[in-house]
């Protein structure tokens, strides 16, 4: 007679159970950025869906406390309907085995597949009846969270870091949703506020300035076979630049006949030190419209120039005009083998050529720089400096710099056991090769992180790079 409203009971508590099970799992899986599109567009369910996500405690709990009662209740009106029907003893085993299969399909697995596949449409769907639940048993829900809020104090995480951020982008890249050039802005933006001064200024050697007494003929000749737009002027010493001119200026005044000396169209330049912020310098350029800063050291001394193309060119890469000769810093010759100009920087050159690359106590950028901290000397034509996976040799020097310098890598058989192995399968940062961690902890001005687990070694393997960690700059890969 009991038998069945028992069936019926336990049937109505099994869609309960689902219906619970469905909800947490796609309230948890949600895209809250996709949600708050939907409810900016005026989608009242979205926005309603987005208040109960803004208190995921007092969601997850109610859901909980209302899974674990249908189950509970379900799991012993089954009890009863077996042990009418079987027997007390035979009864509970078959009642337990019987509810944990429905429970396990009907209750989680259905349901939650389902939630993981439609987050966003069954927490619409099912919102009003989750708000419903969660004023009933708010008295319970409010009681639970208090006490897990206690028992779980301490600093609460960030809900994405910069990094967790990027491996995002990448993943949104690989699934065709933005492009490629599209996802290498949106990561070099995240990255541009890392980025020193120092990292990417035109260095005191290469700086072509204009002498405060130079004759303005001179200063025509000049400009005429440099073609740069902006010109430092320095009183005695390269060490004291006090100001900028500008060509169009000169051109402009020579044109309408005027006389004038350099100090006449000398402009103020601003100074900023080498450990600023290109966003800060950037920001500062913008406000002053100045676009050219010089570069100071620790000791107040002339490191280099800036300018706003530079910062720029961090952003979308290199800029040419039409007068400027392209010049590439990395040129691929073959298979394993580059050409560098000095002033490369030597973390992403290795991270191109997929070797390991472990700076010691060097801790600049340059290829230039690295060779000559490895010589310990002034570098000369013809130079070799062995790496562990590569083999640079000097090509041209100018001075006491180098100017080319060629990078080969080591055939597989010469390079150490532990880098021959396959190449690693996934993008996560704890996969990252130990370059690009340098590389990164230098931009952020810590130093390198590495946990006990990472490998000390990039596995490259004889077939080529695997997707790139998300430190890496190159779309094409790096050292995985």
């Amino acid at each position: 007679m009991l038998a069945p409203i028992y069936i019926a009971a336990i049937a109505l508590l099994i869609v309960c159970s689902s219906f619970f099970s469905m909800t947490e799992t796609a309230f948890t899986s949600a895209n809250q950025i996709r949600l708050k599109k939907m409810a900016n567009e005026g989608d009242a369910k979205a926005a309603k869906t987005l208040r109960i996500l803004e208190d995921y405690d007092k969601f997850l709990t109610t859901t909980l406390i209302g899974n674990n009662l249908v189950n509970i209740a379900g799991t012993s009106i089954a009890t009863l309907l077996f042990a009418i029907l079987l027997g007390a003893e035979t009864g509970a085993v078959a009642s337990t085995v019987v509810m944990t299969i429905l429970v396990l399909i009907f209750g989680e697995i259905i349901p939650k597949s389902y939630a993981k596949r439609y987050p966003e449409k069954v927490c619409m769907k099912t919102c009003g009846i989750v708000h419903g639940i969660e004023v009933a048993l708010s008295p319970f829900s409010w009681l639970f969270t208090r006490i897990t809020r206690r028992l779980n104090k301490g600093d609460i995480e960030d809900t994405l870091t910069e990094d967790e951020l990027e491996v995002m982008i990448d993943e949104v890249q690989s699934e065709g949703v933005i492009e490629q050039e599209e996802g290498e802005l949106v990561k070099s933006a995240l990255r541009f506020d890392d980025i020193q001064a120092s990292e990417i200024y035109v260095p005191r050697m290469d700086i072509v300035g204009v002498d405060s007494e130079m004759p303005v003929e001179e200063l025509g000749k000049l400009i005429s076979s440099t073609q740069f737009s902006r010109y430092p002027v320095y009183e005695k010493s390269i060490d004291n630049i006090i100001g900028v001119i500008y060509a169009k200026e000169f051109y402009s005044d020579s044109l309408m006949g005027v006389k004038f000396t350099i100090r006449d169209i000398m402009k103020p330049v601003k100074y900023v030190p080498e450990t600023m912020s290109i966003a800060k310098i950037m920001k500062d350029f913008q406000k002053s419209k100045i676009h050219m800063a010089v570069v100071l050291d620790s000791y107040g001394g002339t490191m280099g120039i800036i300018t706003m193309e530079d910062i720029l060119e961090e952003l979308v890469g290199d800029i040419w005009d039409e007068s400027d000769e392209v010049q590439h810093e990395i040129v691929k010759i073959d298979d394993g083998t580059y050409l560098a100009k000095g002033v490369a920087n030597i973390f992403d050159l290795t991270d191109m050529m997929c070797i390991r690359f472990d700076p010691g106590d060097y801790e600049d950028y340059s290829v230039n720089g690295y060779i000559f901290y490895r010589l310990g000397r002034g570098p000369v034509r013809g130079d070799v400096v062995d790496m562990e996976d590569a083999t640079i040799t000097v090509r041209t020097v100018k001075g006491r710099r180098v100017t080319e310098a060629v990078f080969k890598k080591k055939p597989a058989e010469a390079q150490p056991e532990t880098q021959r192995g396959p190449s690693w399968p996934h993008r996560a940062w704890r996969d990252a090769p130990v370059s690009c961690l340098l590389w990164r902890s230098r931009r952020r001005g810590a130093p390198p992180r590495r946990s006990p687990g990472r490998p000390s070694a990039c596995p490259a393997s004889g077939t080529g790079c695997s997707p790139r960690p998300p430190c890496c700059r190159y779309p094409r890969g790096c050292n995985l």
